[in-house]
């Protein structure tokens, strides 16, 4: 359904709000809220309604509330002052000022000379700048026996959902993409009718047992290709094929989307910039974890929350920047905890179904030696996206440094394999599983694989394991530990990180083997 006011329309099916035919990019509660109240025109809605409608009745703060307002009014080029759609009744709610048609099936708003866009507004981006990326997946080619259609429109579908999962991407509805089935379409002509950034297409051919799944992503505007693979599988039990298959090429696509997302906002002076840029520069620091890219990654998301109030990914990244002053005393400001706890609070009040942001609360807990609050939103957040490699691989991290060493295990290995790129912080968990296991060798080849000669952690663990085995080269290790951080307290390190008991009495006794005199 198309709800139209003036030049701008709302697309119930690609969730995309758009001007004179550009989209614009608002974050999904915004987008919700403009809905709801574009439904509503002509009557005022109470703050009650909203919170019913919108946020499905949950406990939210006036402030949050009004966040939302603002950046819809931003969105609609309104302000407090000047509101010509979202009109403020004092003591009473909201008024929606428009003349609002509701369409179905007609064709979206194109621009033309007649109708020029208005220019986005501060924090936004247009359809070919910085904003969250649109894909579109197209219907997959049975390449097979005619009886198989219901397999590829079924992988296409899933692959369509589990997308829709990551929320930094924006996925066009099954409705809409469906159209293009068997049909011969240039792939930049489809996304440019669908106002679609990236288009993925693929195939699926099955024979004596096995079945071949190919999938490729294109660029919608140059026709470039940005990934491609395919995955070949027995076909012992078909829906399990055909989910394993789902979820790799969904993350995969993740990542590789973001990825190209960046190298855009790469190329931009400071002053280009908006909060997804900002969140996107950002994001280097979770891979290298230098402190010279903490502070700046706090300087950007701190300009992004400013930008951009309602976008939970920036506040549940700064819970994670924030963090960091805690974990490795990166940059340290006062109570680091607390911020970051609050700034993880915010984002899952702004998205209560953002899996990254209930995975830094979790974190947030984790910290506090809130176990049980820890587990709880830990699993939450992998509900909400199970094939997210990194919100896998990061509370399997924290299941690992709390001595649940095996359910961390099994969540990294699933990371893994959904990221085959991935940075080498994710072989902590392994390292820390076969410390347990007192497997030392296999410990210090995955200490190899981290990579981070800078961080003081992996010396740590690079001199017990090395104490446990006896080797001469133990005493350096522990050596350079001091060297990065000269302040370093073994038995303070490992309380902060919430150690289990048994775990911490181990580490404890490779240490000392190792030269530790604490």
């Amino acid at each position: 359904m198309l709800y139209r006011f003036d030049n701008y329309e709302l697309d119930t099916e690609t969730f995309e709000l758009r001007c004179a035919g550009t989209v614009r990019h608002v974050e999904p509660l915004v987008f919700d809220l403009i809905c709801f109240l574009s439904q509503n025109p002509g009557r005022v809605i109470t703050r009650g309604e909203i919170v019913r409608n919108v946020w499905d009745d949950r406990i939210v703060s006036d402030a949050t509330i009004s966040s939302c307002i603002k950046s819809a009014r931003r969105a609609l080029g309104d302000s407090g002052d000047h509101q010509s759609y979202i009109r403020t009744v004092r003591g009473r709610g909201f008024h929606f000022a428009g003349e609002v048609r509701s369409i179905e099936g007609q064709v979206p708003l194109t621009p033309d000379a007649e109708t020029p866009a208005d220019p986005p507004p501060s924090g936004e981006g247009s359809a070919s700048g910085s904003k969250i990326p649109v894909l579109a997946v197209l219907p997959f080619n049975n390449l097979s026996a005619d009886v198989d259609e219901y397999f590829a429109d079924g992988l296409t579908e899933d692959i369509i959902t589990n997308l829709s999962r990551f929320r930094d991407l924006l996925v066009i509805a099954r409705t809409s993409t469906f159209q293009f089935k068997d049909r011969s379409v240039n792939l930049t002509d489809i996304g440019a009718e669908l106002n679609a950034d990236h288009v993925i297409e693929g195939s699926v051919r099955r024979a004596a047992g096995r079945v071949r799944v190919t999938a490729q992503l294109i660029d919608a505007v140059s026709g470039v290709h940005l990934w491609a693979d395919h995955f070949d599988r027995d076909m012992e039990d078909i829906f399990a094929v055909q989910d394993e298959v789902t979820r790799t090429i969904a993350a995969t696509l993740g990542v590789k989307v973001q990825d190209a997302a960046l190298q855009r906002a790469m190329k931009k002076s400071p002053a280009e910039l908006d909060a997804y840029d900002c969140v996107l520069r950002a994001r280097r620091y979770t891979s290298l974890l230098s402190a010279e890219m903490h502070a700046e990654a706090r300087s950007l998301l701190e300009t992004a929350v400013a930008q951009a109030p309602a976008y939970a990914e920036a506040h549940a990244l700064l819970s994670n920047v924030y963090l960091a002053e805690h974990r490795f005393d990166a940059n340290p400001r006062p109570d680091p905890i607390g911020r970051a706890l609050a700034m993880a609070q915010k984002a899952t009040e702004l998205d209560p179904q953002n899996a990254y942001a209930r995975c830094w609360l979790a974190i947030a807990h984790f910290f506090r030696h809130e176990n049980d609050q820890f587990e709880a939103e830990a699993e939450r957040a992998l509900g909400l996206n199970p094939n997210d490699p990194e919100t896998l691989a990061d509370i399997a991290h924290y299941y690992a440094f709390m001595g649940k060493f095996e359910r961390g295990l099994e969540l990294n290995q699933r990371a893994r394999t959904l990221n085959p790129l991935h940075p080498g912080w994710y072989h902590f968990a392994p390292a820390r599983f076969h410390y347990d296991q007192r497997a030392y060798d296999e410990m210090l080849k995955d200490i190899q694989r981290v990579a981070l000669p800078h961080f003081y952690w992996v010396h740590m663990l690079n001199a017990a394991a090395q104490g446990q085995l006896g080797s001469p080269d133990a005493e350096a290790s522990l050596r350079r530990v001091y060297e990065l951080k000269p302040d370093f307290s073994a038995r303070m390190e490992l309380t902060k990180w919430n150690a289990a008991p048994d775990d911490f009495e181990h580490l404890m006794q490779g240490l000392k083997k190792a030269g530790l005199t604490e």
